[in-house]
């Protein structure tokens, strides 16, 4: 919290809670305070500094999402409407294998309770295609998923041999079926993306700027309060300011659009 306060008394507007199962915070050197995890008094306290604007946080584990996240997602402004919720696969035998302690029903009804919480919220995930074992009903189950939750983005990773690991030693998938199911599931992903996008087209989402562009430095890129990027024309010096933009094009991974004023308060 100090250094937030330190990081916000020289300008910075948004802070992000970066951690490995981020959401378990803290769980064995602190006690719960009115039913709040540690991570929750945590999201609290930094969310309380004057002159903060924006609070994200990356990534928590599905089996720590309990009700009191869930509340801090629907009552704390600052926190910005995202959560990263990595699944890794829809096949319960799978997860199973994986070490994964909750099944693709618990995810499903998880994601299902975020979006309660939060509406307009975006979910993005991690997934990973041909672990040891993986059959065609198993991938399926995973192609179904990412097809009903329609996620806003996801990363897909081809499992990769890790030496002295439980899965190295077990039956390895053939890299020509990796493949093939990773280029499926991104067209699965890219398709949910784009359609999600296309919906923002018209409106007017607040954006903080980062500065030049990295595919284009004449232009400039920032992010809305959903993680996604967007792509207009301004001066560098605008870097760090949040303001409004009005989408006029939108593809699977970026937004384009121009700055307007004053700013609105519809989130995206």
């Amino acid at each position: 919290v100090r250094e937030v306060r330190g990081l916000v008394a020289r300008g910075v507007k948004e802070v992000t809670l970066l951690g490995q199962i981020v959401n378990l915070y803290g769980r064995h050197e602190f006690p719960a305070v009115d039913s709040k995890s540690p991570f929750v008094q945590l999201l609290q306290a930094v969310h309380a500094i004057d002159g903060l604007e924006r609070l994200r946080f990356t990534s928590p584990h599905p089996i720590g999402f309990r009700d009191d996240l869930l509340r801090a997602l629907a009552e704390l402004p600052k926190l910005a409407e995202h959560v990263h919720l990595p699944v890794q696969s829809g096949s319960d035998r799978i997860l199973k294998a994986m070490h994964r302690p909750y099944t693709a029903g618990k995810y499903r009804s998880l994601v299902q309770r975020i979006r309660e919480a939060r509406k307009e919220i975006a979910i993005t995930t991690d997934v990973i295609v041909g672990f040891p074992g993986e059959e065609e009903d198993d991938y399926r189950r995973t192609r179904d998923l990412v097809e009903e939750i329609q996620f806003d983005n996801a990363f897909v990773f081809r499992y990769s041999t890790r030496q002295e690991t439980p899965a190295a030693s077990m039956p390895q998938i053939d890299e020509r079926v990796k493949e093939e199911r990773n280029q499926d599931l991104l067209e699965v992903v890219d398709a949910s993306a784009q359609r999600i996008n296309a919906r923002l087209v018209g409106r007017h989402l607040e954006v903080l700027c980062e500065g030049p562009s990295r595919t284009n430095k004449s232009r400039l890129m920032g992010r809305t309060r959903t993680n996604k990027i967007v792509v207009f024309a301004g001066e560098p010096q605008r870097a760090g300011e949040i303001f409004d933009i009005h989408i006029e094009e939108a593809t699977g991974f970026s937004l384009y659009g121009t700055p307007v004023m004053p700013p609105s308060s519809v989130f995206a």
